[in-house]
């Protein structure tokens, strides 16, 4: 595993301890532990989706990894569930995304490893990048009626937003 691999999965591990900190006590949730978890965590996303895997297309010769669109379904359901006011549930919920999504990430085949391998020798610039990745804006909880609350209807409606498989940006439609 080399320097980006570890730096990534550095970060999830940084970021599961604050979420297990927001639920650490069952009497009391840790709203600001809650918070920079959630900081944390789209800034992760936008590291994924903004350079890994946008810099492993270019590389690819503008194909995109074949586990692009599942971790960008995940992606989506992730986001979305931290839309609403965290709970103890909402916690449950995005635990259980995460300890589905994060092994697609880490370890032998993974989208840190491959990116490694296609980096080359340019593999310390693609960190460095990683590494200056700014903080995400927060905005505020929204607890309406389009507000997700579970990891199975967050992941059906990030299907849903998915353009079709064929989808080629820039192309022409028939």
């Amino acid at each position: 595993m080399g320097t980006l691999a570890q730096y990534m999965q550095d970060d999830h591990d940084r970021i599961d301890g604050l979420l297990a900190r927001a639920v650490a006590d069952p009497e009391r949730f840790d709203h600001q532990a809650f918070e920079q978890f959630r900081s944390a965590l789209l800034r992760h996303v936008g590291i994924e989706e903004k350079i890994l895997l946008a810099d492993a297309r270019r590389r690819a010769g503008g194909v995109p990894l074949p586990i692009a669109p599942v971790l960008r379904r995940e992606h989506g359901a992730i986001a979305s569930l931290l839309v609403p006011t965290p709970d103890q549930a909402l916690v449950a919920e995005i635990r259980a995304l995460l300890d589905v999504h994060n092994p697609r990430e880490e370890g032998p085949g993974g989208l840190y490893e491959t990116c490694e391998r296609l980096a080359g020798p340019n593999v310390l610039a693609l960190l460095e990048r990683v590494r200056a990745a700014p903080e995400v804006p927060m905005a505020r909880h929204y607890d309406g009626v389009r507000a997700t609350r579970t990891a199975a209807d967050a992941l059906a409606r990030s299907a849903e937003a998915a353009p079709p498989r064929s989808f080629v940006p820039g192309a022409k439609s028939n």
